[in-house]
């Protein structure tokens, strides 16, 4: 192997698998400097120039190179939290090697995130962003395991639910008609997440249960579940199922609508409409949802029993929960039927106090 000048540039020749290669370069001291690094990766033979190759590959390199596979097989959604994770909070770590992102060093970033200012949200957040890539680093083989797993991450800041009252949830229904009713009844009654009221057919509403399939829910929750449906929640689907013109089995119930245009849908008509009923200003498509798990308490139904009508684990539910169960000091009906029947009831007995406390 050896550096010649030719015709004004620098090639260098050497072997590998067993042929005759050459490469030129502008610079002298480029072409020095790769014939040394061929020499000595011939030295080394290539089981330990791989291994060596793989101390000094850094988180960013890392990134741009092996991990592209991967963030390929993501959501648009995902990709765009990986880059706010690694723009806004994991800089400090993008010159490090990969090997030496270990527990402490782990440890120490998510203190520095602590002390300048990110919740314990944001901190919780951006370690297991940075967690899916020490991950994908593993099965490249870079590094043998994956140090952020091992770090006990910040508690989140999770802020007290409020669900509406059984009486504020049907004065919202009852000010609404056409779709907007209905979209507030799947929510508030049965408790559907924002995906599964874009996605649920009419196909899975049956004469007593509402079937949401696998792939109409969020990725962490694939599993199918039947929500018994009350009859008056039924008789709504029905009607509108008539007013929409008997529409196909497998068309959603609340018709086609992306998911900005049921984010736009709060904002623009639940957000004023909730107001108006209830006197609330911070209502969401999940207040909807955390109406429908109290209501469950309000009819009688056990901790897993809600729990697996609203699709997640009976310990999610008694964290999220708890407060709103204890403050209902033994208001309970026999059933949704009977509940819904006494909100409804009182619609027209303003003048009346109101049976059910606020939770």
């Amino acid at each position: 192997m050896s550096v010649h000048k030719e015709h004004g540039k620098w090639r260098v020749k050497y072997r590998t698998g067993g042929n005759q290669r050459s490469r030129t370069f502008d610079r002298k001291r480029d072409a020095v400097t790769f014939d040394a690094e061929t020499t000595r990766r011939r030295q080394l033979g290539p089981t330990l120039a791989a291994d060596l190759d793989r101390e000094t590959v850094t988180l960013d390199q890392f990134v741009r190179s092996g991990f592209r596979t991967h963030a390929a097989t993501l959501s648009p959604s995902s990709r765009a939290k990986y880059a706010w994770a690694l723009e806004k909070h994991l800089g400090e770590l993008l010159d490090e090697p990969l090997r030496a992102i270990d527990v402490p060093l782990v440890i120490a970033h998510q203190h520095h995130l602590l002390q300048n200012g990110r919740s314990a949200n944001t901190a919780r957040e951006a370690l297991i962003y940075l967690s899916g890539i020490m991950q994908a680093a593993t099965e490249h083989g870079l590094i043998a395991v994956n140090p952020v797993r091992a770090v006990r991450k910040p508690l989140a800041d999770r802020e007290e639910v409020r669900p509406f009252t059984p009486h504020q949830l049907e004065a919202l229904i009852a000010s609404l008609q056409g779709r907007d009713r209905i979209i507030v009844v799947l929510a508030g009654h049965l408790g559907l997440r924002p995906l599964e009221l874009r996605l649920v057919p009419w196909r899975g509403l049956g004469s007593e249960t509402l079937l949401v399939g696998k792939a109409q829910t969020k990725r962490t929750a694939r599993r199918a579940r039947a929500i018994e449906v009350p009859r008056q929640t039924a008789q709504e689907l029905r009607e509108w199922r008539l007013h929409c013109g008997r529409p196909g089995d497998d068309e959603p119930i609340i018709g086609p609508i992306s998911a900005e245009g049921l984010k736009s849908w709060t904002r623009q008509r639940l957000h004023s409409r909730v107001v108006t009923a209830t006197g609330r200003d911070d209502a969401t498509l999940y207040t909807l949802r955390h109406t429908a798990a109290s209501l469950c308490h309000y009819a009688g139904l056990t901790v897993p029993e809600a729990a697996r009508r609203l699709g997640h684990s009976p310990t999610l539910h008694i964290s999220t929960y708890a407060h709103v169960i204890d403050g209902m000091q033994g208001q309970r009906f026999d059933g949704f039927d009977e509940l819904i029947a006494a909100a409804r009831a009182e619609l027209s007995e303003s003048a009346v106090p109101s049976k059910f406390r606020s939770a």
